[in-house]
């Protein structure tokens, strides 16, 4: 009998899945030099405790978050646009969550236009090449950051 039960034992214990939780996946911006010929240009997202958003001191209703980031962007060459994504640690997960996919969205966006002012055409249906050369024109960035929360204003 127990010659048995170890080997069921082994058997589930070899046959189970055991699920992993991996977390967000995201690139954050590391620390880096600033050469010479790139300018650095800053736009802020605050999120606070009750979801609320507001862009660069600006309240912003939260169906017109990306569009109103990507407005705030600057497409003049050879300058870095940094998205700050600023949160209390009372938000909750899933407002934090929808003010780092608002700001991807809002780079997306932003590379839209400018395809469609460069190219004439979606970025989405550019070749790789011009995808490639349009980022190294137009960098951006995203990073987040944590404040008190008398720093987030109503």
């Amino acid at each position: 009998m127990a010659d048995i039960a170890f080997l069921l034992l082994v058997f589930f214990l070899v046959t189970t899945n055991i699920s992993q939780d991996y977390g967000i996946t995201t690139n954050i911006s590391k620390p880096f030099q600033i050469p010479d010929s790139l300018q650095i240009h800053h736009s802020e997202l605050l999120i606070n405790k009750d979801g609320k958003f507001m862009v660069n001191n600006k309240t912003v209703l939260s169906e017109n978050v990306c569009e109103q980031i990507a407005a705030d962007f600057t497409a003049d060459r050879n300058v870095k646009n940094v998205l700050v994504v600023k949160s209390d640690r009372e938000v909750s997960f899933n407002d934090f969550l929808n003010g780092l996919n608002e700001g991807k969205r809002a780079f997306k966006l932003f590379y839209n236009e400018i395809a469609q002012a460069e190219y004439q055409t979606n970025y989405n249906a550019l070749e790789d090449s011009l995808k490639i050369q349009l980022k190294l024109l137009h960098p951006v960035a995203l990073t987040e950051d944590v404040i008190n929360a008398s720093e987030v204003r109503e």
